[in-house]
């Protein structure tokens, strides 16, 4: 290839580099993403037209620094979640049916122990962590609420509207003994 034309097309790549940077550094996920496709699709373009060890030895080290971007791309986490060691992630979790059936035969017997034989009982599950033994709260038939934790169910302290919107559709103390007499069968 003609070397001023390689080389317009090597600084073209090279901007987007600095632009892809910025945009990496001001943690926009999509714009960044949109930068490399353009990147990229300039450098697949430009790598069949390298000539010569030196073009293509620019084509390979512009493919490694392009390589280097999306791996920093990669790392950029959507907005609503962070990353790091120790940090909490929301999942949100949607709780069904299936999903609580998939909770441990420990866990749900702790739960119906906590609903204290009430039939009109029903239990809460707390929406956010990774879903496998969540906070939850109880509602009562005389309107008393207990809140307790996933991990140990000791009674937690608080108010009984706090975290009301990370808490799960209601499933009746019928739902719970069912799911587990199913799981005794199996």
């Amino acid at each position: 290839m003609e070397p001023s034309k390689f080389r317009e097309s090597r600084l073209s790549i090279n901007r987007l580099c600095e632009q892809m940077d910025e945009l990496i550094e001001k943690k926009e996920v999509d714009e960044s993403r949109a930068c490399f496709d353009q990147a990229f699709g300039e450098l697949d373009e430009l790598r069949p037209k390298a000539s010569g060890d030196i073009q293509k030895r620019s084509v390979k080290n512009l493919a490694m620094k392009l390589k280097g971007m999306e791996n920093r791309i990669f790392k950029l986490k959507t907005k609503g979640t962070s990353s790091g060691s120790g940090s909490r992630v929301k999942n949100n979790i949607e709780w069904d049916i299936d999903r609580v059936a998939q909770l441990s035969k420990a866990f749900l017997e702790k739960v119906l122990e906590n609903m204290a034989d009430d039939p009109e009982s029903k239990v809460f599950f707390g929406t956010t962590g990774k879903g496998i033994r969540p906070n939850y709260q109880i509602e009562f038939k005389d309107g008393r609420i207990a809140l307790f934790t996933g991990s140990g169910h000791k009674p937690k302290a608080g108010s009984p509207g706090q975290g009301a919107k990370n808490l799960s559709a209601p499933f009746p103390f019928q739902a719970i003994d069912t799911i587990l007499n199913k799981t005794d069968d199996i």
